[in-house]
C-alpha cells in the first residue's frame, strides 16, 4: 500500500507540473501570438504615433516583422554627416564601382521606402535627393556612374564637390528632372557645364554657384523662365554674363552677394540695371558687399523693380540717403530693407524713408 501511494502521488505531481508547463506554454503561445497576429498597417499606425527617437529606435528590437516595419517607415539615411562637423580631418571612405550595386542592393532590400541618401551612399530609381558636400574624392567618373543609378534625383548637394563640367554632362543626361541643384564652391565647373545642366534640365528652378571661380554667367543664356532662384554671388561676372542670367525672364529671387573679396567689381551699378530691367518677376535681391553699386544703380531698382518685396544691401557703402530716397519713391511694394552700418545713410534719410514707407521694415545688421 505504501509503495502504491508513492506513485500515486508522484504521477499526481507529474500531472500537476504537466498542467503547469502545459498552461505556460499555452500563454507563452498567447502573447507571441498577441505580437504576431497584427496585419503590418496596424503595427504601421503604431510605429507612426511613437514621439520619442528613443522609442522609435528600440520598435525592431521587439522581432523580425518589427524590424521590417521600422525600416520600410525609414525614408532618409544620413551617412557620416555628424562624423564630418566632429572630425574635420575624417576622410570619407570610396567606394569602387565593383561595391556599389552591392550597397544597393543591401540598402534598397532592407529601407524598401527610400527616398534620401546624404553623403556617399548611392541609390536606386526610387531616390530624389542626394547629398555629396565636401565629397571632394570622387572623381567625373565616379559622379557619373553614381547618377546613372539615380535617375529620379530632384535634389542634388555638390557643395565643395571636385565635380567639373564632364560630371555637369552627365548629371544632365541622366537626371533630368532636377529641379535644385547646389554647386557652390565647385571650382572646376564653367559656364559650359552650367549651359549643359540647363539646356537638359527642363524642371529645374533653384541653382547654386556662389564662389565658383570659373563661372562669368554666359552658361545662364537661353535659360527657362521656371528658373527663378540663382544664387551667383562670389563668381567672375561679365556684362554678356549678367544679361544671360536674366535672360529667361523668371527670376524671382538673385543672389550677388559677396563674401572674402570674391568677384568684388563684378557687380556694380551697370550690373544692376540689368538685373533690374531683365527680372520683371524679382521679389528679392541680396546683393551684400557690392560695394561698387552706386546711386544709379540703386535709381535703378526703384524705378524698374516693381514687384519687389525684401532688398538684402548690407555692406554697400554706397548706398546713401539720395540712393534710399530712390528705393523709397518706387518699391511699392518693398517691406523688408537690410542695411548696417557701412551704408552711408543718415539717421534722418532713415527716419524720412520710415515716414514715406510706415508699412516697410528697415532690419539693421
Amino acid at each position: 500500500m505504501t509503495f502504491k501511494s508513492n506513485r500515486a502521488v508522484e504521477a499526481q505531481g507529474n500531472n500537476e507540473t504537466g498542467d503547469d508547463d502545459s498552461r505556460l506554454s499555452k500563454i507563452r503561445r498567447t502573447s507571441s501570438s498577441c505580437i504576431t497576429i497584427l496585419p503590418d498597417d496596424c503595427l504601421n499606425l503604431i510605429f507612426k504615433r511613437l514621439t520619442t527617437k528613443d522609442d522609435r529606435d528600440s520598435f525592431g528590437l521587439t522581432c523580425g516583422q518589427w524590424l521590417h516595419i521600422q525600416n520600410n517607415n525609414h525614408e532618409s539615411l544620413w551617412l557620416w554627416y555628424r562624423c564630418y562637423h566632429n572630425y574635420p580631418g575624417y576622410v570619407f571612405p570610396k567606394f569602387s564601382p565593383e561595391c556599389f550595386p552591392k550597397i544597393l542592393c543591401k540598402l534598397f532590400t532592407r529601407f524598401q521606402n527610400l527616398k534620401a541618401l546624404s553623403k556617399v551612399s548611392p541609390g536606386d530609381n526610387r531616390c530624389c535627393y542626394l547629398c555629396l558636400d565636401r565629397c571632394s574624392k570622387y572623381s567625373d567618373t565616379e559622379l557619373s556612374l553614381m547618377f546613372s543609378w539615380l535617375p529620379r534625383l530632384t535634389t542634388v548637394c555638390l557643395m565643395e564637390c571636385g565635380i567639373s563640367d564632364g560630371g555637369l554632362e552627365a548629371l544632365a543626361k541622366c537626371c533630368s528632372s532636377l529641379k535644385i541643384v547646389n554647386l557652390s564652391l565647385c571650382c572646376s565647373i564653367t559656364d559650359s557645364g552650367i549651359s549643359f545642366l540647363i539646356q537638359n534640365c527642363p524642371e529645374l528652378h533653384s541653382l547654386h554657384v556662389p564662389s565658383c571661380s570659373n563661372i562669368t554667367g554666359i552658361g545662364f543664356l537661353g535659360c527657362r523662365k521656371t528658373l527663378t532662384y540663382i544664387n551667383a554671388g562670389g563668381c567672375k561676372h561679365i556684362p554678356e554674363g549678367i544679361k544671360a542670367i536674366v535672360s529667361g525672364g523668371g527670376v524671382e529671387s538673385p543672389d550677388f552677394s559677396i563674401f572674402s573679396g570674391v568677384g568684388e567689381g563684378c557687380i556694380n551699378s551697370e550690373a544692376v540695371k540689368t538685373i533690374s530691367k531683365g527680372s520683371p518677376l524679382l521679389r528679392e535681391l541680396r546683393i551684400m558687399n557690392c560695394v561698387e553699386v552706386e546711386l544709379e544703380g540703386w535709381e535703378a531698382i526703384g524705378l524698374n523693380c516693381t514687384n519687389l518685396e525684401c532688398l538684402i544691401a548690407f555692406g554697400c557703402r554706397n548706398l546713401c540717403k539720395l540712393g534710399l530716397q530712390a528705393l523709397c519713391n518706387g518699391c511699392n511694394k518693398l517691406s523688408r530693407l537690410y542695411i548696417d552700418d557701412d551704408n552711408n545713410c543718415s539717421s534722418f534719410a532713415v527716419e524720412l524713408f520710415k515716414r514715406k514707407k510706415p508699412d516697410a521694415m528697415i532690419c539693421f545688421g
